[in-house]
């Protein structure tokens, strides 16, 4: 019932749009400024600076999941179908939080107790789709979920309860690693940066074969990042931390400097160097204007895929199909060159498939002879 018709309908209404004096307005846009004006008008007695800026977080935390995620779908902010992981979540989140202050739990055995029974819901949640038809288990949703409830906890306490967490303890740092669990505003920060962490290397490691991947590499980001900021409070680990930090930067930024017109260099199936900067691992996309970014590991590129790329695109679209030519495949031709049509742009585009050395070979090619290609690197 649910995949069939009220996720679809959902879909449909995030699409449906009127026009006024010309201009093409969503009427999702529509109905949640409404509400928004309705809630301004009937809360206005409860409406603190607190809770102004905390609303005003809440939507750019929205915000940040919709940019992190799903690139290749290319969705509106608008679209609720893609954003109701945040939606349902937020909403888990706050129903958790009354069950448990029910039980006088305290704030930290709250955020702390909501973020892993909502991980472990969400998993399970995916782990009973694998048997059904047309459903797979998805670790991006999981991260989605995550995400939408450290948004329903932000809400909690710093709308519901007008910030109240920052009025205790607020430090983040703990002297002890047991101390961070029994600090409410520590933990949630934390837990922020985890589920940040998790959101973006889960919406490049999409496929369920790189489920265990993007647990091990979230972790292992995480891990680092708590390190630093947790010994950085100490004179010796905090002169290490420095010291190393200027040392890499200067190393990367030295050798971008030196490379800035190397253009791409292969070195083996999982490592490229891009203007002297280390790509391991990750797919990427580097855009007309020389811009990169990690994009979503995949083999096969569906209809929306293509377009969100070829709207990226100038006139030639370059796929590094990986080592032994596995990738690159969904588009409409089997073929090392075709032309296809770009409806948005209204012009036809030019797409390249080679197996990734060739690739190289080929973008700096049309580089070296001012043109401005888009690639897409299968890091295998």
């Amino acid at each position: 019932m649910l995949q069939n018709y009220l996720q679809s309908a959902i879909g449909e209404l995030s699409f449906v749009k009127y026009s006024l004096s010309g201009t093409e307005i969503p009427l999702t846009v529509t109905l949640a400024a409404t509400l928004v004006i309705v809630l301004l008008i009937t809360l206005r007695k409860k409406l603190t600076f607190n809770r102004i800026i905390g609303w005003i977080i809440i939507i750019f935390l929205f915000w940040v999941g919709q940019k992190s995620t799903d690139y290749y779908f290319n969705h509106e902010y608008y679209e609720l179908q893609y954003n109701w992981h945040y939606f349902a979540y937020s909403i888990f989140a706050f129903l958790n939080y009354r069950a448990l202050k029910d039980k006088n739990a305290s704030d930290s055995k709250i955020i702390k107790y909501t973020f892993v029974i909502a991980l472990l819901t969400s998993t399970f949640d995916e782990a009973i789709q694998i048997p059904l038809s047309s459903r797979i288990f998805d670790i991006g949703d999981i991260s989605k979920d995550v995400w939408g409830v450290m948004i329903g906890i932000f809400f909690v306490y710093f709308i519901l309860r007008n910030g109240d967490i920052l009025k205790g303890n607020w430090k983040i740092r703990e002297r002890k690693l047991k101390d961070y669990f029994k600090n409410p505003f520590s933990l949630l920060v934390f837990e922020f940066i985890l589920a940040y962490i998790f959101m973006v290397t889960a919406s490049i490691l999409t496929d369920t074969t790189f489920s265990l991947s993007a647990t091990f590499i979230s972790l292992l980001i995480f891990t680092i990042v708590f390190l630093i900021i947790h010994l950085s409070q100490f004179k010796i680990p905090r002169i290490i931390i420095i010291s190393s930090g200027i040392a890499i930067v200067g190393v990367l930024v030295f050798s971008s400097i030196a490379n800035r017109n190397s253009g791409l260099k292969y070195i083996n199936n999982h490592t490229l160097l891009y203007k002297g900067l280390p790509l391991y691992y990750f797919d990427i996309m580097i855009f007309p204007d020389g811009m990169v970014r990690p994009v979503d590991k995949k083999e096969v590129f569906y209809v929306r895929d293509q377009q969100t790329i070829l709207d990226h695109t100038d006139d030639i679209l370059i796929i590094a199909s990986g080592s032994e030519g596995q990738g690159g495949k969904g588009f409409p031709q089997d073929k090392t060159t075709q032309f296809v049509y770009n409806t948005k742009k209204n012009k036809g585009q030019q797409v390249i498939i080679l197996k990734n050395e060739q690739a190289i070979m080929k973008y700096n090619q049309l580089v070296s002879e001012n043109k401005k290609p888009t690639l897409i690197y299968h890091n295998n």
